[in-house]
């Protein structure tokens, strides 16, 4: 062999040592790491990955080895969750009526006993859940010992300008049960839709109820900015059999009156007081509305029993013209009271009853979309009538 043949051998073999011994010293280093420099679940490391989710919103996340979840809840909360959520308790009838219609299988109870005219609209497995109680009316009816027993993985809370109850504080304190809030708001109703939909891993469900909840408010928004400033509406809300109390324009349970640019005839501030303001009849005949909304479940079956009767009534504007409504409240109220994602189905509702020579809406065949989407309630048009006719709209 020549000598040059012979050095190019060794260095070939050189060479194949030399990367033999960089591979062997290579997986030496990664299996010493990966044995002796494995971080923990709840390491530095991982608390650096969680604090980059966004802080707006969403319920985007990253999966803890743990089964949970950080997220920012739609009040700008930063929470921890389990990753999988099955079994949620509603601190309000907003939040359990929401609920109902995105998840019915994770709402553990009602926040009040149905009645049997509820409960003709509710699916079989949901009609005799156990009554969990809530914050309802500035009033505490939690049934805590129930809902400890239940073992909820969240507490839904729908806070009104970010207010939870201090009954709702309490018990996500004693238990360490999660507290996610979500805003009250009629026009957030699309957003609670989205973000619900992700959180409970609904995400088809929720967009298809969020996509109708936008489309709907943006058309009958539409309709009611064409009606001119002059012709608008001057409404009473009636929360009490003799008539005399009501909610101002600051209030929550108004929404509904806003959002079809109706006037409140009550602009005095009302939200001191959770069940309503008490006013005078005097006042009432001042503000001379033109129509009256009535809350079934506050008197006003009984009010209008007797109001077109009463000589203190018949001044009155609205009783004249025989212009009362009665909001449908079954299975959710379409107005108020409480304040429910029917209020979708009420603004249509209510901004024909107020405006029939501009607002065209087929309510019937609203009512029968909205209860089969939403209810997944089949109604005939019939049924859909008769509840018109309830409301003081229908023929």
């Amino acid at each position: 062999m020549e000598m040059g043949q012979v050095k190019w051998k060794n260095v070939r073999l050189y060479r194949v040592a030399v990367g033999l011994s960089l591979t062997i010293l290579a997986v030496g280093l990664f299996w010493g790491c990966s044995q002796g420099s494995a971080s923990p679940p709840n390491s530095q490391a991982a608390s650096i990955l969680s604090s980059d989710i966004s802080s707006e919103a969403t319920s985007s996340h990253r999966k803890a080895a743990d089964g949970t979840r950080t997220i920012t809840d739609m009040m700008g909360n930063r929470i921890t969750v389990p990753d999988e959520i099955r079994r949620v308790y509603c601190s309000s009838p907003i939040g359990t009526d929401f609920l109902y219609t995105l998840a019915p299988e994770t709402l553990l109870g009602w926040s009040w006993a149905m009645s049997d005219e509820e409960k003709k609209y509710i699916l079989s497995p949901y009609k005799d859940l156990p009554v969990l109680g809530g914050n309802m009316a500035g009033q505490n009816s939690i049934n805590t010992e129930t809902v400890i027993k239940l073992k909820p993985d969240i507490i839904l809370d729908f806070a009104h300008e970010g207010q939870v109850g201090e009954a709702v504080k309490k018990l996500s304190e004693q238990t360490g049960i999660p507290i996610v809030e979500a805003p009250s708001d009629l026009d957030r109703t699309e957003e609670c839709y989205r973000f619900f939909g992700d959180l409970l891993n609904r995400k088809d469900r929720g967009d298809q109820l969020a996509d109708y909840v936008r489309d709907s408010l943006a058309r009958t928004k539409a309709v009611c900015e064409k009606v001119p400033a002059g012709q608008r509406m001057k409404l009473y809300y009636s929360e009490s059999a003799d008539g005399l109390k009501t909610d101002g324009t600051d209030s929550m349970h108004t929404e509904v009156i806003d959002f079809v640019r109706a006037i409140n005839v009550v602009d005095m501030k009302t939200t001191a007081m959770a069940n309503g303001t008490a006013v005078s009849m005097e006042q009432v005949l001042a503000w001379n509305p033109e129509v009256i909304l009535l809350n079934r479940k506050m008197g006003g079956d009984e009010f209008l029993k007797s109001v077109y009767s009463d000589p203190k009534w018949a001044a009155v504007s609205a009783v004249r013209n025989k212009r009362i409504y009665t909001p449908v409240s079954v299975p959710f109220n379409w107005f108020d009271r409480p304040p429910s994602v029917a209020r979708v189905l009420g603004v249509q509702w209510l901004a024909s009853a107020l405006y029939p020579d501009t607002v065209k809406i087929d309510l019937k065949s609203e009512i029968q979309k909205f209860y089969q989407l939403f209810y997944q309630a089949e109604v005939s048009g019939e049924q859909a009538e008769a509840l018109l006719k309830a409301s003081g709209v229908g023929p």
